[in-house]
């Protein structure tokens, strides 16, 4: 995986991913796309905002570590096992105080229920930390690897661009009117 990014992400999921979650929540494949969209970036930006201090740097890096032995390459199986509790605390340390106000923006900005959002986002947190891992361990025998730079390449930018994309989610703005991730992780799923 040399060339990670969202679209890697976005493949793993649209690989049978969309299916299994609707199958367990209830959902629609696209409500689960619509909440992925703004979510999968969301917490991207969050974990690059944790990475922000020495603290939480370790602490994503050990996360990342733990999950990085997880199997997700049957992905179907992989999320139809996933621990919701598990995926609820990822949520809670990649959002903290801000979890309450990036589910009801997300919730808002896509139109699926408030109690819907947070199961889908606690279904996918464990494969997004798998997947994150796996990246993670590949990359750490390069020198100059940092989480910094894993997340802001797939975020397409800098931490600036990052805080500006968790803050127009946490303040409401689910859209990215660029075209950029938001967009593109959308049309993986349509």
């Amino acid at each position: 995986m040399a060339d990670y990014d969202l679209n890697s992400i976005g493949e793993l999921l649209a690989n049978g991913g969309l299916s299994a979650i609707g199958k367990r929540l209830k959902l629609k494949q696209s409500d689960i796309a619509s909440v992925l969209s703004g979510g999968i970036p969301a917490m991207l930006a969050g974990m690059q905002n944790n990475v922000s201090t020495e603290e939480g740097e370790a602490s994503l890096a050990q996360a990342l570590a733990d999950h990085s032995k997880d199997d997700f390459s049957d992905i179907k199986s992989f999320l139809k096992g996933a621990d919701l509790e598990d995926g609820k605390k990822i949520l809670g340390h990649i959002f903290g105080d801000d979890q309450s106000a990036a589910m009801e923006n997300i919730s808002k900005a896509t139109g699926v229920t408030k109690a819907k959002t947070p199961s889908v986002l606690a279904m996918i947190a464990p494969l997004l930390l798998s997947s994150l891992g796996s990246q993670q361990q590949s990359q750490q025998q390069n020198s100059g690897f940092s989480l910094t730079s894993l997340l802001g390449g797939l975020l397409g930018g800098s931490q600036q661009q990052s805080s500006n994309l968790l803050g127009s989610l946490l303040g409401g703005a689910a859209s990215d009117s660029s075209g950029g991730i938001l967009d593109t992780i959308l049309n993986l799923f349509h």
